[in-house]
């Protein structure tokens, strides 16, 4: 099988003898793109019940991503690479599926603005063909972190940093229904004074239709000094995105803090139950922790998992019966024991516990059909290259066997699906604050006919609301500055020639003072 190594107990021993210890050495486990420096970042079961890995080329924005769909023994069925050279692309931080067996990719590019990353969300049809991509252009860093596929078969996306300043819109959501077609954006500003710095990591669907955003918050101590100090934080939206309630843990007291990293449904649909980093300050550590809240964001209770004077930390638990989940978590001293696979119960007491790689990162993790565990995690060689393994065990957390029964994969394709690579291009741009804020509450202050433009187009504006210098600039997708001019009155038209252009997606920026107070898209053909 190409790319893929199934490892007896034999050759896991060679592997311990080459300097990669695998702590048990007996597991059903899988090593990808060996050779490739592959980062494993994000794990689905696809509809067929085999497996949908992704990840990186190296660790670090590089140009390739890359995506494999593996049979239900982890051997590769094909695999798709994303980006070329020039990419600057990351397309793996999060994966969904929807019920046509459509794949949906989130992260960001920096191919469309040299000076910043962009927030990118690709679709790719159930015979691995890109049907569309989008890009939100906008200043500043910022990307899309996470995902959900909504009952329609859509896709809402979790956006970050979506305002150059990174005071305002640090947090957003983004609708598109099957076809690529955005549906509505919502940024959300809590109105709490005593919160800044809101971050989020996760978003899962609610029972009614609506969202949850897991994340943290920066908060004030409402005790002297009046210090920051990190706070779960989580936000509520209904299906249109409209914000219903928020919820800061702990910020009534000075003691407590940490960080919501994901949260998954009770299998009742009566509860949110947290993976968290619970935080103990001034200096007594931190715990991985399971937090219990209500559906109206009442925090019902907080189950340390280990002493809070160790590190620890508990990124992803899911549900494997109706009381029980697993998840890869870390205490204690990570150069000796490594993260564990655990299984606990909803209270946060440890059922079994076992090692799977000595390293550093938490391992992104699944269940299977029939209710096995996935661990999908990396290991760093003597070279500095990575390895991507993928371990399987059952609910005794010891090895699984290989399943000899037949599987129909991928029967939502009428053909056999290539291993190819897969190019950015042709991406719907999304740009300016109209489309972060709703029409309705946003005045526009630029008219531009007709567009699509040919040799010319008219640029109407209204200045009549600002005071100081203001200017027009028509910039490429790369953010080059193609003309400009000052303007002179508050309410005019001027008729810019095209002559020059070349078919393509342009942005006619207004200025004032030297902040850009709206941008619309330009589109010439020739």
């Amino acid at each position: 099988m190409t790319g893929v190594l199934k490892y007896t107990a034999a050759t896991i021993l060679i592997i311990v003898l080459m300097h990669v210890n695998l702590v048990a050495q007996n597991r059903w486990v899988n090593n990808y793109l060996e050779g490739e420096d592959p980062f494993a970042e994000s794990l689905l079961k696809h509809y067929d019940g085999g497996y949908l890995l992704a990840g990186r080329f190296g660790p670090n924005y590089p140009s390739y991503n890359w995506l494999i769909k593996t049979d239900v023994n982890g051997e590769i069925l094909w695999k798709k690479v994303f980006g070329t050279e020039s990419s600057s692309l990351v397309l793996s931080f999060d994966v969904g599926s929807n019920s046509y067996g459509d794949i949906y990719l989130v992260g960001l590019t920096g191919y469309y603005n040299d000076e910043s990353y962009d927030p990118l969300i690709m679709k790719i049809n159930s015979c691995g063909e890109k049907q569309w991509c989008r890009v939100f252009v906008e200043d500043g860093i910022n990307f899309s972190y996470a995902l959900v596929v909504t009952p329609d078969a859509g896709v809402v996306v979790l956006l970050r940093y979506m305002n150059s300043t990174y005071v305002t819109d640090r947090i957003c959501l983004a609708k598109f229904n099957v076809s690529g077609d955005m549906l509505w954006k919502k940024c959300y500003n809590s109105s709490d004074t005593s919160l800044h710095n809101e971050d989020a990591y996760n978003l899962t669907l609610a029972p009614d239709g609506g969202f949850l955003i897991s994340g943290y918050c920066g908060y004030e101590d409402p005790n002297p000094p009046h210090s920051w100090w990190d706070k779960p934080y989580y936000i509520k939206t209904d299906s249109l995105g409209n914000f219903e309630w928020e919820t800061v843990v702990h910020k009534e007291v000075s003691n407590k803090g940490g960080d919501a990293w994901s949260t998954v449904l009770s299998p009742d649909n009566r509860y949110f139950y947290s993976s968290i980093s619970h935080y103990y300050y001034p200096n007594l550590g931190d715990a991985p922790a399971l937090l219990k809240m209500d559906l109206s964001g009442n925090i019902v209770d907080i189950y340390d998992l280990a002493q809070p004077d160790e590190y620890g930390k508990m990124i992803e638990a899911k549900f494997i019966t109706d009381s029980t989940l697993m998840a890869s978590a870390l205490w204690g001293n990570v150069l000796v024991g490594g993260p564990k696979a655990v299984i606990i119960d909803t209270l946060g007491n440890i059922i079994r516990q076992t090692g799977l790689l000595q390293n550093e990162w938490l391992a992104a993790t699944e269940v299977t059909f029939d209710k096995k565990l996935l661990f999908f995690t990396n290991i760093n060689d003597n070279n500095g290259n990575f390895d991507a393994y993928l371990f399987k065990l059952n609910q005794q957390l010891e090895s699984d066997t290989i399943y000899t029964q037949l599987f129909n994969y991928d029967s939502l394709c009428p053909y056999p699906i290539t291993s190819d690579t897969i190019v950015q291009d042709n991406c719907e741009i999304i740009v300016g604050n109209e489309e972060i804020h709703p029409k309705a509450n946003v005045k526009s202050y630029l008219k531009i006919f007709p567009n699509p433009a040919g040799d010319y187009c008219m640029i109407e504006y209204d200045l009549s609301l600002f005071d100081g210098e203001a200017n027009i600039t028509i910039t490429d997708l790369y953010g080059m500055t193609l003309f400009s001019f000052i303007l002179e009155k508050e309410h005019t038209q001027k008729t810019v020639s095209l002559a020059y252009f070349s078919t393509g997606i342009y942005f006619v920026n207004l200025l004032v003072n030297g902040n850009r107070k709206e941008t619309v898209k330009l589109i010439v053909v020739k």
